[in-house]
């Protein structure tokens, strides 16, 4: 996770003090984008605030997590966003593009798409561990969530030796599942 995770957060929680912090920090880079680029200074605006509507409901609802800086992703979905808003328009093609801004927009983008096969490799582990039986779920969510597996067994009933037997069996369960999934076999 970034630093800049913080950003997110202020969306997230709608602090109001953090978000204008995000306008003063970011909003004459954007205007300046989108200005450049056959805009107006409320169409930067426009985009901006629409930007960060969008990346509150990654972070909202796809658990999006910022593993580059809050000032390339935002320009990367800015421009995106405004892309698509010329292309709306059918007016004039983007001109007096600033490369050096776009180059680094790449980063984030590859880290975004690295992130989303991550979300979807969890969701599909996560699945699996759900198709598994109930008491393999039970011990090996135990065991994810803590590492004492002594105090795990004595809350399960169970002896420690048991336990790590058990989770044995299970884990190997859950890995032949994995194994034989299709996303896993492709992406090996």
């Amino acid at each position: 996770m970034h630093n800049d995770q913080k950003y997110i957060q202020f969306l997230l929680q709608n602090n109001g003090e953090g978000i204008q912090h995000i306008y003063r920090q970011f909003a004459d880079k954007v205007v300046a984008l989108i200005c450049r680029n056959s805009g107006t200074n409320d169409d930067g605006f426009d985009i901006l605030q629409e930007s960060l509507v969008d990346i509150y409901h990654m972070a909202k609802y796809k658990d999006f997590q910022l593993t580059t800086s809050f000032e390339s992703f935002l320009l990367l979905v800015c421009k995106r966003k405004w892309l698509n808003e010329l292309k709306k328009r059918k007016r004039k093609e983007v001109t007096n593009v600033d490369n050096h801004v776009f180059d680094i927009e790449d980063d984030s983008h590859t880290a975004y798409m690295e992130h989303m096969v991550l979300v979807e490799k969890e969701n599909i582990l996560m699945e699996l561990l759900d198709s598994l039986g109930e008491r393999c779920q039970e011990i090996i969510k135990r065991c994810m969530v803590s590492k004492n597996q002594e105090k795990i067994a004595t809350s399960l009933g169970l002896t420690y030796a048991y336990l790590r037997k058990k989770k044995s069996e299970c884990m190997a369960k859950l890995g032949e599942k994995v194994r034989a999934h299709p996303f896993f076999k492709s992406n090996n």
